[in-house]
C-alpha cells in the first residue's frame, strides 16, 4: 500500500470523521419530535426502555471486539504482516457473529419476563404485549449491528476513516428516513395504532445497519483485495496464530466493555425499576402518568442532552492522545497541565450551555417538541440540567483515566457509583417521583467525578484551588450573560401555541438572544481572565479565540 496515500487518508479521514459524527447526531436529533407526535409522548416510554436495553445488549454482543479489531489491524498492517491482519479479521468477525446470535436468542427467550419487569407487573396486558413485540423486533438489530461494527472496525484499522465516517452518516440517514416514512404511512395513511410508530422506529435500526453494511462492504472491496494480495506476496509467516489473536482480542476488548457497561448501568436502573416501583408505591392508577413522565425524561430530555455532550466530548477527547504521549515520557508536570486544560476547556464550553438550558428550558423544549405536555416536559428538562452537566463531564474523566492507564481505579469508581445509584434510587423515587430518577442519577455521576478527581489528584497532584477559582469565574460569566437575555425575553410577548409558525418565531427570538448572550459571556470571561489562562493567550481577540477553539 502507498504509505503517503494512507497518511493523507488518515488526515482527511480524521476531519471527515468528526464531521460525520456531528451529522449523525444532528440527524438523530431531528427525527425525534415528529416521531413523538406520531407515537404519542406516553408511548415514547417504550422507545426509551427498548433503547436502554439495546445499548446494553450491543455491548454484550460486541464485547469491545470492534475496538480490538481496529487496534490489531492497525498494529499488524504497520508491521506489513498482512497474513495476521486477515486472521484478525476472520477471528474478530467470528467472535462478534457468535456472540450476537447468542444474545439475540437469549433476548427472544426472556422478552416476556423482561417486558413485565420493565413495565411493572400491574401494567396492562396490552402494554406488556407491545413491549414484548418490540424486543422481538430488536433481536434482529442485535445480530446485524454488531456485524456492521466488525466490518467498520476492519476498515478503520486500515486507515479508511473517510469510509468509516460516511458509513455512520448513511446508517443514520436511512434509519431516520425509514422512521419518518414508515411511521407516517402506518399511523397516518393506514390508520394503524400509534404504537406502530415505535415498532417501525425499532425496525429502522436494522434497515439502517443493512444499508450501511452493504455500502461498507462494497466500497471496501478494493482495500480488502489489496490486503489479500499483499498477504499472498508476504514471504514470512504470520506473526501470530489464531489462539494468540484470540487472546489479544480478549485482552483489549474485555476492559473496554467492562468500563462501557458500568458507565451505562445507572440509566439501566431507571429503565428496569421505575415503572414497577412507582406502581407498587402509589398503586396501579399512577401507571399512565408515570409512563408519560418516564418517556419524556428518558427519551425527549435525553435527546436534548446529546447537544452539549457531543461538543464537550469532542473537545475533551481531542486532547486524550497527548495525555498518552506525556505518560509514555513520564512527564507528570505536563500531564497535570493537560488535565487542567481539558477540564477548563470543557467547562468553558459546557457551563454557558447549561445556563441557557436552565433559564430557557421552556423555550427549548417547545422548539424541540411543541406544546404537548409542555409544562411537565420543561420542568423535567430544567431539573435535569445538573444531571446533563455531570453526565457529560463523567465520561470525559473516564477517558482520561483510561488514557493514563488508571483502569483499576476507573472500574472501582464505577462500581461504587453504581451502588450509590441503586441504593439512592428507591427512596428518591418514593419521595420525588420521576424527579427522583434525576436526583439519583446526579449522585451517580457526581460520585464518579469525585472518585476520578481523587485518583487523578493522588497520581498527578492537580491544583484544586486554581481549578476551582477558574470554575467559579466561568459560572459567574455564564450567569451574567443570562441577565440581558432574560430582560429582553421578558419584554417580548410570546405564547407557546401549537404549529410551526410559533416555533419558528421562538427560534428567531432565541437566535437573537443567543448572539447577545455570547457577546456578554465573551467580555465577562475575558474580564475574569479565563480564556487567556485556558488557551495560554495574551491577545484574546474573537478571531484568535475561535481559531484556538477549532484547534
Amino acid at each position: 500500500m502507498n504509505k503517503e496515500k494512507m497518511k493523507q487518508s488518515l488526515l482527511m479521514g480524521a476531519l471527515t470523521s468528526s464531521f460525520g459524527i456531528f451529522v449523525s447526531k444532528l440527524l438523530g436529533l431531528l427525527y425525534y419530535s415528529p416521531l413523538s407526535q406520531l407515537a404519542g409522548e406516553a408511548n415514547m416510554a417504550f422507545y426509551s426502555i427498548v433503547y436502554t436495553y439495546y445499548d446494553l445488549l450491543l455491548q454484550i454482543s460486541q464485547a469491545g471486539i470492534p475496538f480490538a479489531i481496529a487496534s490489531l489491524v492497525a498494529k499488524y498492517s504497520s508491521k506489513n504482516d498482512y497474513k495476521t491482519v486477515l486472521k484478525v479479521r476472520k477471528t474478530g468477525t467470528g467472535i462478534v457473529v457468535g456472540l450476537s446470535v447468542a444474545v439475540a436468542l437469549v433476548l427472544l427467550l426472556i422478552a416476556d419476563p423482561l417486558s413485565r419487569q420493565s413495565l411493572g407487573f400491574s401494567a396492562p396486558i396490552e402494554d406488556i404485549r407491545s413491549l414484548r413485540i418490540m424486543f422481538n423486533i430488536l433481536a434482529i438489530a442485535v445480530i446485524i449491528v454488531p456485524l456492521l461494527s466488525a466490518v467498520r472496525a476492519y476498515v478503520q484499522g486500515l486507515k479508511r476513516l473517510d469510509l468509516y465516517a460516511s458509513s455512520q452518516v448513511l446508517e443514520q440517514f436511512v434509519r431516520v428516513f425509514s422512521i419518518l416514512l414508515l411511521a407516517y404511512v402506518f399511523v397516518r395513511l393506514l390508520s394503524f395504532k400509534a404504537i406502530w410508530a415505535i415498532y417501525v422506529a425499532i425496525a429502522a435500526a436494522s434497515l439502517g445497519a443493512i444499508a450501511a453494511y452493504l455500502y461498507t462492504v462494497s466500497l471496501s472491496k478494493k482495500d480488502v483485495s489489496q490486503v489479500q494480495e499483499l498477504a499472498k506476496q508476504q514471504e514470512s509467516e504470520a506473526e501470530c496464530s489464531e489462539k494468540d489473536i484470540l487472546k489479544e482480542i480478549l485482552t483489549l476488548g474485555i476492559p473496554y466493555v467492562v468500563i462501557s457497561f458500568l458507565g451505562t448501568a445507572g440509566p439501566l436502573v431507571n429503565t428496569t425499576f421505575f415503572l414497577d416501583y412507582m406502581s407498587k408505591v402509589n398503586g396501579p392508577s399512577i401507571y399512565e402518568n408515570a409512563k408519560l413522565a418516564s418517556g419524556i425524561l428518558q427519551a425527549n430530555v435525553a435527546k436534548i442532552a446529546n447537544i452539549p455532550s457531543v461538543l464537550a466530548l469532542g473537545f475533551g477527547s481531542g486532547m486524550v492522545p497527548y495525555l498518552a504521549e506525556s505518560l509514555e515520557k513520564h512527564d507528570d508536570q505536563k500531564i497535570t497541565k493537560q488535565i487542567n486544560q481539558i477540564l477548563d476547556t470543557v467547562s468553558f464550553i459546557l457551563i454557558p450551555m447549561i445556563a441557557i438550558f436552565v433559564f430557557f428550558a421552556k423555550d427549548i423544549y417547545y422548539i424541540m417538541y411543541g406544546n404537548y405536555n409542555l409544562q411537565l416536559g420543561s420542568r423535567l428538562f430544567a431539573v435535569s440540567c445538573i444531571q446533563i452537566f455531570l453526565g457529560t463531564i463523567a465520561p470525559i474523566f473516564s477517558s482520561i483515566m483510561m488514557s493514563l492507564k488508571l483502569r483499576k481505579d476507573a472500574i472501582i469508581a464505577l462500581i461504587i457509583s453504581f451502588v450509590i445509584k441503586f441504593v439512592s434510587f428507591f427512596p428518591m423515587v418514593r419521595l420525588f417521583g420521576a424527579y427522583g430518577m434525576i436526583y439519583s442519577s446526579g449522585l451517580y455521576y457526581l460520585s464518579q467525578i469525585v472518585l476520578y478527581f481523587y485518583s487523578l489528584r493522588k497520581n498527578f497532584h492537580i491544583n484544586v484551588k486554581e481549578a476551582s477559582r477558574r470554575f467559579v469565574f466561568i459560572v459567574l460569566s455564564s450567569l451574567l450573560m443570562t441577565v440581558p437575555a432574560l430582560a429582553i425575553h421578558g419584554i417580548i410577548p410570546f405564547e407557546f401555541v401549537n404549529g410551526i409558525a410559533g416555533r419558528l418565531k421562538d427560534i428567531l427570538i432565541m437566535g437573537g438572544l443567543g448572539i447577545v448572550m455570547l457577546v456578554v459571556y465573551y467580555f465577562a470571561s475575558v474580564g475574569f481572565g479565563i480564556p487567556q489562562k485556558i488557551f495560554d493567550m495574551e491577545d484574546i481577540s474573537v478571531r484568535k479565540l475561535i481559531s484556538r477553539l477549532r484547534r
